[in-house]
C-alpha cells in the first residue's frame, strides 16, 4: 500500500488519473482521455503541440502467470523490469504505444493490449457514492454468487435456499470485519431474490439490529464506506481466483478517510494495508490522503509538493519521518509515536535484539491479530536509544499517551530477566490504564545450562544455538562434568561479541524447537497483547 500525501492541488490525484487513462483509457469514469481538456501546463501551451504521456515500469511477480495462448506476450515482454508507454495526441482517437521506449506496430499492440487485460485497475473518486458504486456492480457480484452457486441448487423449491446460503459464505469476511468495526450496528446480509418473481434484482444489503432490517442506503457514509470496500475487494479478487486469467489488481483510491470518524478510518486504513500486503492476494493498493492514519498503515508514503509549476514525489520508507514532514507542511497532524497503530498492539522491548528474536518466535507462534515489537528506535528515532533506563524514562514522559490507547491495542513493555527488580518501577509509571502491561523473561524458564553470565534473552537461547554459535567462532566456553559438556559460560568483556554472533544466527532463521525455553513466555506475551 503506497500513500500519496501533500497539500490540496499538489498533483497527487493525477497519479491515479494518469494510472486510470494507462489502464482503461479514460481519466474519470466513463470519461475518455481528451487531450485538449486533460492537457494542463499552460506554460507549453503555444509553444508545442499538445501530447500527453503515461509510462509505467512494471516489474512482474514470481506468482504472475500468462496463460495458455500467450507466450508471444510473455517473450515480447521479456524475463526482466520493462517499461509500458502510452502517448496521447491531438486529434488521434488512439494512443502511440511503446515498449522501452520502442514505438509498437498493430501486432505488438495487441499483445501488449492482452498482458494489460490480466491487471484491473480500479479508479475509486474521492466523490463516489458508495451504495451507488455497489449497485453498479450488480452483475459483477451476481457473476460471482452464480460461480460459486455450481450445481448446489437442483430443484426450483431448492434455488433460493441455495442463493440465501451462498451469499452468506460469500460475505462472511465482510460481516466479521463490519461487526469488529460496528459492534452496535447489529448484522450485515445481502441482499438476494426470494422467488422467480424478483429474480430480477439489484445488489444491495440489509442490516439487521433487534429483529428490524434497514437498507444500506440509509445507513451512515462511514458504513456505507465499509461495505463498498468489502464489495469490491470480493469481486476483484474473485475473477482471478475463478478464472486465472486476471492476474493482479490495483485499486487507485482517493482518501480513503473521507467521512469516517476516526476508530473506522484506522480499520479502514489497516484493511487496505492487509489486502495488499496478503503475498496470496495480488493485490496492490495506491491512495491520496491527508490522514496521518493512512501514512502510518502504509508500507510507503510518497509525499508530493508543487514546485516551480511542477508535481515532485519524495517516498519515504518509515512512517514516522513521513509524519513529521507532513505535520510541518500542514498536511497532516503530528502524532505521538506511542500511540502509533491504534489497532494493534505495541511490544516494546529493550533493544534490537529482542525485537529481531520475538519476530522470528511469530512465524512460528502465530500471533492470531497483528502485533508490533518495537524498540524505542524504532518506535521513536528522536528517543536516541534503547536500554531498560531510557525505557523508563520515555514510558514516564509518555505516560498520558498510553492512558488514551484503547485496552484491545495494549503497550506491552518487556524487560529482561536480569532486570526483574525493575518491573513495580515500570508499573507505577503509569497508572490507571488498562492499555498498559509490564512483563518480565521468567529466569526459571531459562536455559538450566546457560549461566548468570549471560544477560538477557541470550540465556532463553537453546542447547542448539549455542553451541552452532560457538562454531561460528563465538566466545562462549563451556564446562565439563564426568567428561560430558556441562554449562555454557561466557566473559563480561566479550558480551557484545557473544550477543552479536547470537543475533547473526537468529537473522538466518531458528526452528520451531529452538524456542523451547522461550515459548511459554512468548504465549504469555501473546495473551497479554489479546493476540493469543
Amino acid at each position: 500500500m503506497t500513500a500519496f500525501a501533500g497539500l490540496n492541488n499538489s498533483g497527487k490525484s493525477n497519479v491515479l488519473r494518469a494510472l486510470n487513462a494507462f489502464f482503461n483509457d479514460e481519466t474519470d469514469s466513463g470519461q475518455p482521455m481528451n487531450v485538449d481538456a486533460d492537457y494542463f501546463r499552460p506554460d507549453l501551451r503555444k509553444k508545442r503541440r499538445k501530447r500527453i504521456r503515461v509510462s509505467v515500469t512494471v516489474e512482474l511477480p514470481n506468482n504472475f502467470k500468462f496463460r495458455t495462448g500467450l507466450d508471444g506476450v510473455k517473450s515480447l515482454l521479456g524475463d526482466g523490469p520493462f517499461t509500458i508507454a502510452k502517448e496521447w495526441s491531438r486529434g488521434n482517437p488512439l494512443p502511440t504505444v511503446l515498449l522501452n521506449d520502442n514505438t509498437l506496430n498493430l501486432d505488438d499492440r495487441q499483445k501488449v493490449a492482452q498482458f494489460l487485460q490480466l491487471i484491473k485497475y480500479r479508479y475509486i473518486p474521492n466523490r463516489v457514492l458508495p451504495t451507488e458504486l455497489i449497485r453498479n456492480e450488480h452483475q459483477s457480484l451476481r457473476d460471482v454468487l452464480v460461480r460459486r452457486l455450481a450445481n448446489s441448487a437442483k430443484r426450483d423449491v431448492e434455488a433460493f435456499d441455495a442463493i440465501r446460503d451462498t451469499s452468506a459464505r460469500m460475505i462472511e469476511s465482510l460481516k466479521k470485519r463490519f461487526q469488529e468495526a460496528c459492534p452496535e450496528q447489529g448484522t450485515v446480509s445481502l441482499a438476494t431474490p426470494t422467488s422467480w418473481n424478483d429474480l430480477a434484482f439489484a445488489f444491495g444489503y440489509r442490516l439487521a439490529r433487534d429483529g428490524i432490517e434497514t437498507k444500506d442506503t440509509e445507513q451512515g457514509s462511514g458504513i456505507q464506506s465499509l461495505l463498498m470496500l468489502e464489495t469490491l475487494y470480493l469481486i476483484d479478487r474473485d475473477y482471478f481466483q475463478q478464472f486465472g486469467w486476471r492476474q493482479a489488481a490495483i485499486w487507485g483510491f482517493e482518501e480513503p478517510e473521507s467521512s469516517l470518524h476516526s476508530s473506522l478510518e484506522a480499520r479502514v486504513a489497516a484493511y487496505l494495508a492487509d489486502i495488499a500486503a496478503n503475498p496470496h492476494g495480488r493485490f496492490q493498493v495506491l491512495c491520496t490522503t491527508h490522514s496521518d492514519l493512512v501514512v502510518q498503515y502504509a508500507g510507503c508514503t510518497v509525499v508530493v509538493e508543487q514546485r516551480n509549476g511542477e508535481s515532485k514525489f519524495d517516498p519515504i520508507g518509515d512512517p514516522r519521518e513521513a509524519l513529521t514532514r507532513l505535520s510541518g507542511a500542514g498536511v497532516a497532524r503530528w502524532v505521538h509515536p506511542i500511540l502509533f497503530w491504534p489497532l494493534d498492539p505495541i511490544i516494546l522491548v529493550e533493544g534490537q535484539f529482542d525485537r529481531e528474536f520475538l519476530d522470528e518466535a511469530f512465524r512460528f507462534f502465530k500471533p492470531k491479530r497483528q502485533v508490533r515489537v518495537v524498540d524505542l528506535p524504532r518506535l521513536d528515532p528522536s528517543s536516541g536509544s534503547g536500554g531498560v533506563d531510557r525505557m523508563r524514562q520515555y514510558i514516564k514522559d509518555s505516560a498520558n499517551a498510553i492512558r488514551s490507547r484503547r485496552p484491545e491495542a495494549p503497550v506491552v513493555v518487556v524487560l529482561d530477566w536480569d532486570a526483574a527488580g525493575k518491573q513495580d518501577q515500570f508499573k507505577k509509571l503509569v497508572t490507571g490504564a488498562s492499555a498498559y502491561k509490564v512483563l518480565v523473561w521468567p529466569v526459571k524458564s531459562a536455559n538450566p545450562r546457560a549461566r548468570e553470565s549471560f544477560r538477557g534473552l541470550e540465556r532463553f537461547h537453546c542447547d542448539r544455538v549455542l553451541d552452532l554459535a560457538i562454531q561460528q567462532g563465538a566466545p562462549i566456553g563451556r564446562t565439563t562434568k564426568g567428561g560430558q559438556p556441562g554449562e555454557y559460560m561466557e566473559e563480561a568483556a566479550k558480551y557484545d561479541q557473544v550477543k552479536e554472533k547470537l543475533a547473526a544466527i537468529v537473522r538466518e532463521g531458528l526452528q520451531q524447537s529452538d524456542f523451547v525455553h522461550a515459548e511459554a513466555f512468548i504465549q504469555q506475551i501473546l495473551q497479554e497483547a489479546r493476540a493469543a
